[in-house]
């Protein structure tokens, strides 16, 4: 079985800089950069309109931004809440509740003096589809530590005697507190993090190993290393990515191998490896490489069923794979020449390096219905950003 994706929108020169982070809501793909700012660009496009006529722009931080992710909710009352979380290079976590009728940003002030003190490096929101329990708020810090925190939306109900009904009143009142943190066996980097919906949280780190802990005890449960090119026996490098399977029966680990890059899985329940993600290799040698792409690999996304898995590297490819079969359904092969808008092809890095065939920073499969358009609501698609600083669009072809 193989997969075709076809381009439906891109945008050269989205930021000034290098873009480090993507995630994408139903509302916005949200965007960070070097440049410092943050972007969302409006997902619902009619046709002949142009990414950059529908963006939100916000300048956050002059040592620019390298980690972003996003908050959207329907609490009760029918109340809708967008929230942006990003990091700068300063290690400072910078948060946004986004207006969705004017579509202006607002900063919030949620954390306390010391907890603005420590210097984080990645984030990650976990939403609760239970009113009664709290949405959270994942980071880790540059020491190894994983501190985690409860997202409240409202004050705490007060109870009112009005004609003789007993009333609930609700206020929005957003606000973050620490429940705890994961605490780091030694002084290490955290490098990446994810939340899964059973409760459980993966933290990997530059040594490439990746500690699971129970979400509600803040438990260590199992840790393991990353596995190598040349298999079990071989150490590998950081820990490029984390991410669970929508259910969370699934972790994807993404590392270092060398100038490789691999993608392992592992079943959640005991913390058993599942298999590697391999591409053939034209080596004498062997005929499969035990490498996922030929370049480290930055980025790893599953689709909303959890039966694929978008990966991205420095190689210019995206490649999606059944995760059942542990085969290789579709590769994308980004180039410079993707880009419409001659003028706002970026070629060449700022130290002169070619971008023909730019790195993919960030890949993340869009759900169906988000981005509209033909084939949009029956189809689903993904969006990447690149080292030419750019965003694309695309979907899958077929369907209705």
């Amino acid at each position: 079985m193989s997969k075709l994706y076809i381009s439906t929108q891109n945008c050269g020169k989205a930021h000034e800089a290098d873009i480090f982070g993507l995630c994408i809501s139903n509302p916005y793909t949200v965007t960070v950069s070097g440049d410092g700012s943050l972007k969302l660009w409006k997902n619902k496009l009619i046709d002949g309109e142009q990414p950059k006529d529908h963006v939100i722009s916000c300048f956050v931080h002059k040592t620019g931004l390298h980690h972003v992710d996003a908050f959207h909710s329907v609490e009760q009352g029918g109340l809708e809440l967008f929230l942006v979380a990003c990091v700068s290079f300063s290690g400072q976590i910078f948060i946004y509740e986004v207006d969705m009728a004017s579509g202006t940003l607002k900063e919030l002030d949620l954390l306390s003096h010391d907890e603005k003190l420590r210097s984080y490096w990645c984030i990650k929101f976990l939403k609760s589809d239970d009113f009664s329990v709290a949405h959270k708020m994942v980071a880790t810090d540059v020491k190894g530590s994983t501190v985690v925190w409860a997202l409240d939306i409202f004050k705490p109900e007060e109870q009112t005697q009005e004609s003789g009904n007993l009333d609930l009143k609700k206020e929005k009142n957003i606000r973050l507190s620490q429940i705890g943190e994961i605490p780091a066996t030694e002084p290490k980097f955290a490098t990446s993090v994810d939340v899964s919906v059973k409760g459980i949280i993966a933290t990997g780190f530059q040594d490439g190993s990746v500690v699971v802990s129970q979400l509600e005890t803040l438990r260590p449960i199992y840790n393991f290393e990353g596995f190598g090119i040349k298999g079990t026996e071989e150490s590998s490098g950081t820990v490029r990515d984390v991410k669970f399977s929508p259910l969370g029966e699934l972790l994807a680990v993404a590392n270092d191998s060398g100038s490789y890059g691999c993608v392992t899985l592992y079943e959640t329940e005991y913390g058993e490896r599942v298999g590697n993600l391999t591409v053939p290799t034209h080596s004498s040698q062997t005929s499969i490489a035990n490498f996922t792409h030929n370049g480290w690999v930055f980025n790893a996304s599953f689709s909303s069923t959890g039966e694929f898995l978008a990966t991205c590297g420095y190689d210019g490819k995206i490649r999606v794979w059944d995760v059942k079969r542990r085969e290789r359904v579709s590769t994308l092969n980004i180039s410079a020449g993707d880009i419409e808008i001659e003028s706002e092809i970026v070629s060449q890095d700022e130290f002169g390096n070619s971008l023909k065939t730019p790195p993919v920073m960030g890949v993340t499969f869009i759900n169906k219905g988000v981005r509209g358009g033909i084939g949009g609501d029956t189809n689903e698609g993904l969006a990447c950003v690149c080292l030419d600083r750019s965003v694309r669009w695309f979907r899958e072809a077929g369907g209705v």
